[in-house]
């Protein structure tokens, strides 16, 4: 206990004097939250370390926007094309298809148009999507499965375009709900064992040897010209000079 008079702090007290010096060490430092020194006490010391806290804060989220910024912004070489072309016909005529998929998602002829569409604009990935709907309501049609067939194989996907390709030529051949015609039997038959060849390749890290492999499996066909109805001039007789 401190003897009566003495002008000396208590023992228990916070701030123990040594050597002359004042000894912080029971209060916690803000070097140890902040890293900018030891934790004042007064009420204009905590002001000042509330506004550190918020600039430092303000700082962190104005480097996080700017790198977001860095990340996301296109490069300045980057050619930016719209995605469904520029004509006005198809882009209405693909709304109209989207909601009438939203609509009734098991459509079978909105599916199949739309995914065909999106197949002309190279979005195979596109037509898959607009496949799904109609291949759980409808998976006896084969041609959804020969649809999502070309769109995988576009989307260099071999193993899964042989899968559906094997199933619209089983459906085809017996059990599809739409008559399946010779020539769309042939063109399956054709699609199934070019996918066969490639079927366990991975095109996107091997095209070459996908490619080797699809000119062996397709046949070089020659189409003659048309004949032409119009009457061969005959040829003029030399003239000696």
């Amino acid at each position: 206990m401190p003897q009566a008079g003495c002008p000396c702090p208590a023992e228990n007290s916070v701030v123990q004097q040594t050597n002359g010096r004042s000894d912080r060490g029971v209060l916690p430092r803000l070097g140890e939250y902040w890293g900018s020194g030891p934790l004042a006490a007064g009420p204009k010391d905590a002001a000042a370390v509330r506004i550190g806290s918020v600039v430092k804060r303000v700082l962190d989220l104005a480097i996080l926007l700017l790198l977001a910024a860095a990340i996301l912004l296109p490069r300045p070489d980057a050619k930016i094309k719209p995605a469904l072309g520029p004509d006005p016909v198809v882009r209405q005529r693909v709304a109209e298809l989207q909601n009438e998929l939203l609509a009734v998602p098991g459509s079978t002829a909105g599916a199949l148009e739309l995914s065909g569409i999106f197949m002309d604009l190279r979005h195979p990935d596109w037509a898959l999507v607009s496949l799904e709907g109609a291949l759980d309501a409808h998976p006896d049609d084969h041609r959804l499965h020969h649809l999502a067939s070309l769109a995988l194989a576009d989307h260099f996907e071999a193993g899964r375009a042989y899968n559906e390709a094997e199933k619209a030529v089983t459906l085809c051949e017996s059990g599809s709900s739409v008559t399946c015609g010779e020539a769309e039997r042939g063109r399956l038959a054709l699609l199934k064992t070019t996918l066969e060849r490639i079927r366990n390749i991975d095109v996107r890290r091997d095209p070459n040897t996908a490619k080797d492999r699809l000119i062996k499996a397709l046949r070089l066909t020659y189409i003659p010209q048309k004949a032409s109805d119009k009457p061969v001039p005959a040829p003029k007789p030399a003239t000696l000079p």
